[in-house]
């Protein structure tokens, strides 16, 4: 068994668990353009606040497959991380990164930029119907799963762990 520093644990926890609320959120947020039907509409009026309780209320909005997935995900990640040697465990992580900047994330990395740069994350019903926020939830967990995989390549292991104890020998 791996074990790592503490730092590096809480720090790893750390990552994947804002990772996957934003992933979450970012889900939810995909289901909402649709029930708020600011998919087709842009110009409607649209807060966050109208945007969660049209995803929470009625419970067959709720997006549960999704955040299944999403907590699939975090698992496999998690798993990947702390039980998997160092070599594979780096390359599952980047293959990750990869794949979730190839289904969404440079799209999101642009739209994050914007999102500093000009709107500072209001809620309007263009940007939701248009799926900025998915993809945005998109990029950062592919820039999650690409620091985790420079985690693990750098992170020393606890070797004493490894080690198997030395008990005192008794005479026979």
């Amino acid at each position: 068994m791996v074990t790592f520093p503490k730092t590096i644990r809480v720090l790893a926890i750390c990552i994947i668990a804002l990772a996957a609320m934003v992933l979450g959120l970012g889900a939810v947020l995909y289901r909402a353009a649709f029930t708020t039907g600011a998919d087709t509409n842009y110009v409607m009026a649209v807060t966050w606040w109208s945007v969660f309780r049209s995803v929470l209320w009625p419970p067959a909005n709720f997006p549960l497959l999704a955040l299944v997935g999403v907590a699939c995900l975090t698992a496999f990640t998690a798993l990947v991380f702390f039980r998997t040697p160092r070599g594979p465990s780096a390359l599952i992580l980047f293959l990750e990164s990869v794949v979730a900047y190839f289904a969404g994330g440079g799209f999101g990395i642009f739209f994050l930029r914007r999102e500093f740069e000009t709107y500072h994350f209001t809620m309007d019903a263009e940007r939701l119907g248009e799926y900025w926020f998915t993809s945005e939830a998109v990029a950062i967990w592919s820039a999650a799963a690409f620091l985790l995989a420079i985690l693990r390549i750098s992170a020393q292991t606890n070797r004493e762990a490894e080690k198997p104890e030395v008990g005192p020998q008794i005479a026979t």
